[in-house]
């Protein structure tokens, strides 16, 4: 009895241990199902278990519709061409008047010191006359600016010029100037300043005026003839002199006055080479150019002048 229910038994607890072999995929499962004497097809069970996951479809997304803007047509005219102006002044009829002494002559002056030699009650009535007919003092370096960049000119400039540096032009000429709210251009011989000559004004002077607007502009170092002079020479007194005044009073220097109006091809060189922008000559005349910027024109004022005389020497070079 006990030996049936062996019999019976063993095939029922081999069938379990099968179901439970089933149930974890692995290698062992073939064998466990031919051991139990029952038909398994392994390649097909390994493929099943091998077998990716059915994955949906992600669904492509359509991209949004891009709009394309319509280049808008420019004009192929060509632009209309602008005029070039030359800012530069090619010329102008601007009197430069020319001072020396501004006093009353000693009793010993020879003729030269005459003709040198404005007083001061006739210098202010030169400069009430002035005012009263519209004039408008100007400084050599304004007129430079306006012929090599452009810069306007009043409508009637006219420039007052001094030359040597004497102690009379800060003692009589400053003072009736900034009476009439005018400027002065004053070239003073660099060397004389600076050793204290009497006669001559002080750096301190010069400086003061140079504040009130006035220029002070070089009459080179010690007032040589510069004509036919060697390179040596005319280095020495017309960049000298600018250094030296330049050094003394912290204003550029960029004026020049002949000596004597002597000058050649190395003292324009000479000047060009060191900085001066403009120069004065003794050649009579008020049509100052471009090209001669460096031999600009003046009008001598002589002592024996008056008023009158003084008005038709400015109109008659003016008409010239």
């Amino acid at each position: 009895m006990i030996l049936r229910r062996l019999i019976v038994a063993v095939p029922v607890i081999m069938l379990l241990t099968l179901v439970s072999f089933a149930t974890v995929p692995s290698p062992q499962v073939g064998d466990a199902v031919r051991f139990a004497g029952l038909s398994f097809d392994e390649k097909a069970v390994v493929a099943a278990e091998t077998a990716a996951p059915t994955v949906e479809p992600t669904p492509t997304q359509v991209p949004s519709p891009t709009v394309t803007l319509t280049p808008i047509p420019t004009s192929t005219r060509p632009p209309t061409p602008t005029a070039t102006r030359d800012l530069r002044l090619q010329s102008a009829r601007v009197p430069i008047l020319m001072y020396h002494y501004l006093s009353v002559p000693p009793p010993d002056a020879d003729v030269y010191r005459l003709d040198l030699s404005v007083t001061p009650a006739n210098f202010e009535a030169q400069m009430k006359y002035l005012k009263a007919e519209g004039y408008t003092p100007i400084r050599v370096s304004d007129l430079s600016a306006s012929m090599l960049e452009g810069k306007p000119l009043p409508k009637k400039p006219i420039i007052l010029t001094f030359d040597d540096g004497y102690a009379d032009n800060y003692e009589f000429a400053f003072p009736i100037l900034k009476k009439y709210k005018f400027v002065a251009t004053f070239f003073v011989v660099a060397g004389f300043i600076d050793e204290k000559r009497p006669g001559y004004m002080n750096w301190d002077q010069l400086e003061e005026m140079a504040i009130e607007g006035n220029e002070i502009g070089s009459h080179t170092l010690s007032h040589p003839d510069l004509k036919g002079k060697s390179a040596v020479v005319q280095d020495t007194e017309i960049a000298g002199a600018k250094l030296l005044i330049e050094s003394r009073i912290g204003t550029p220097v960029t004026s020049f006055c002949y000596p004597a109006s002597k000058y050649d091809s190395r003292t324009l060189a000479t000047l060009r080479s060191t900085g001066y922008l403009a120069a004065v000559t003794e050649i009579s005349g008020t049509r100052q150019t471009l090209d001669k910027i460096l031999e600009l024109q003046r009008i001598r004022v002589r002592g024996s002048y008056s008023v009158a005389d003084f008005a038709y020497w400015i109109k008659y070079w003016l008409s010239k």
